[in-house]
């Protein structure tokens, strides 16, 4: 059963990368959008496209009830963060969808999250939010992805490309990963919601699986400049997390990765593969590395480069 997307597509975490690429993909679909964001200065550029705005937190049940209400689909992001916490922003959005009156979600996880049970606190509390989801009573469909290359696209990450030509993530050189991207997310998440397309697991990848010399190969064909893959000692990535975001916050964050380098089957199983045609997607093309970076990481290094320092 199709929503009725004659009436907006509420979209959570709509500032953030990964939020702002599902209102950008469904405006150019020429669906309504209605923006949830804390911040509505932050939302100007997604007003200037045409999004509704509306300011609210996943953790404020009465401002949930007032997005909601009228609002024909849900697309459903979570921030990461502790298992509790992510559980009840997903009842709060949940029972507030339902109250509105919305007939159909997608659940975004953030990064992809293994299905059989396992003590890894983020892919605990993904399965948590999706047990949520699986109880609400709403047609819904779950959209999974491997990594992010937009991971690039952080202001650390990119500075270090533009000066260094180096791209260090916490993940080993030898790991395959399938990369896909932000926008090839969104636009499998609107694709699947226009199609009436529920009941589905997918797992969202890029069109090949690469390791981190493939990926720094095909980010230097794209960029016009040479780049190579250095991986970051995880003890060392937990401690720049600290420091840019609080003592402790590091663990969380590192856990995932040491879950990949401690498991490399469970890794390749969450990673490695490309992506394959899916029901409700079966022709949906995502974007290659380079061309990706010939788009979007080419721009923003030449940007950088011509600010004066």
């Amino acid at each position: 059963m199709s929503p009725d997307l004659s009436r907006p597509v509420l979209v959570t975490l709509a500032n953030g990368v990964q939020g702002g690429a599902v209102v950008r993909a469904a405006l150019a679909r020429g669906l309504k959008v209605r923006a949830l964001v804390r911040d509505r200065a932050k939302a100007q550029p997604l007003a200037t496209l045409g999004a509704e705005i509306v300011v609210g937190d996943l953790g404020d049940a009465a401002s949930l009830a007032a997005a909601s209400r009228g609002a024909g689909a849900l697309v459903l992001q979570v921030p990461i963060g502790p298992l509790d916490a992510m559980r009840a922003q997903a009842v709060h959005a949940l029972a507030a969808a339902r109250a509105g009156g919305v007939s159909a979600l997608i659940l975004k996880l953030a990064s992809a999250s293994r299905p059989a049970p396992c003590e890894e606190p983020s892919f605990v509390a993904s399965a948590a939010v999706e047990r949520e989801v699986r109880h609400a009573g709403l047609p819904f469909a779950v959209v999974r992805p491997t990594m992010y290359l937009d991971n690039l696209l952080k202001p650390s990450a990119l500075a270090e490309i533009a000066t260094a030509g180096v791209f260090a993530p916490p993940i080993a050189v030898r790991q395959r990963i399938a990369w896909t991207s932000a926008a090839d997310c969104a636009a499998a998440a609107v694709t699947l919601l226009m199609r009436g397309a529920f009941g589905g697991d997918h797992r969202i990848a890029g069109p090949e699986s690469v390791t981190g010399d493939e990926l720094a190969a095909r980010i230097s064909e794209g960029l016009g400049r040479r780049m190579v893959y250095r991986a970051q000692p995880l003890d060392d990535f937990e401690r720049d997390v600290d420091a840019a975001m609080g003592l402790g916050t590091g663990r969380r964050v590192v856990s995932k990765f040491r879950f990949f380098a401690s498991h490399p089957a469970e890794a390749d199983a969450i990673l490695a593969g490309a992506f394959a045609p899916q029901p409700g997607l079966g022709d949906f093309q995502p974007q290659g590395i380079a061309d990706w970076a010939r788009r979007h990481l080419r721009p923003a290094v030449e940007a950088m480069a011509s600010v004066p320092s």
